[in-house]
C-alpha cells in the first residue's frame, strides 16, 4: 500500500511541476505579465527608440569610450542580448528615459530573433 501511494503521490508531483514549467509567463519591469505576442518590428519601433535615445553616445563617432556603435542594424543586432540586459536594469540610456512599455517592446524584438523587420 506504501509503495501504491508513493508511486502516485510522486506522479502528481511530476505533474505539478510540469505544468508550472509550460505555463511560465516573463514578467515584465512593471510587474505585468508580457507573452510577447505581437511582432516587434526593428524598422517600425526599435530604430527609432535607437535614433532617439542611444545616439548621443552610440554614433560611432569614437567620443564616447566603450560605447558600441548602433547606426546599422547589424551593429543593433550584434550586440541585442545585451541591448535588452542594459535596458532592462536601466543601465541604458544613461538618462532612463524609456517607458516600461518600451523596454518590454525591445525585450520581446531580442527574444523574437532580433529580426531586420
Amino acid at each position: 500500500m506504501k509503495k501504491i501511494f508513493s508511486i502516485g503521490f510522486n506522479i502528481s508531483l511530476a505533474v505539478a511541476i510540469a505544468s508550472c514549467e509550460y505555463n511560465y509567463e516573463e514578467e515584465t519591469v512593471d510587474g505585468g505579465v508580457n507573452n510577447c505576442d505581437i511582432a516587434v518590428s526593428y524598422t517600425d519601433f526599435i530604430r527609432p527608440l535607437i535614433d532617439n535615445n542611444c545616439m548621443p553616445c552610440h554614433n560611432g563617432d569614437g567620443n564616447e569610450p566603450f560605447a558600441p556603435d548602433l547606426r546599422t542594424f547589424n551593429g543593433v543586432k550584434g550586440i541585442a542580448e545585451l541591448v535588452k540586459e542594459v535596458t532592462l536594469n536601466r543601465r541604458m540610456p544613461k538618462d532612463g528615459s524609456l517607458t516600461n512599455e518600451q523596454i518590454a517592446s525591445i525585450g520581446c524584438w531580442v527574444d523574437q530573433g532580433a529580426l531586420n523587420n
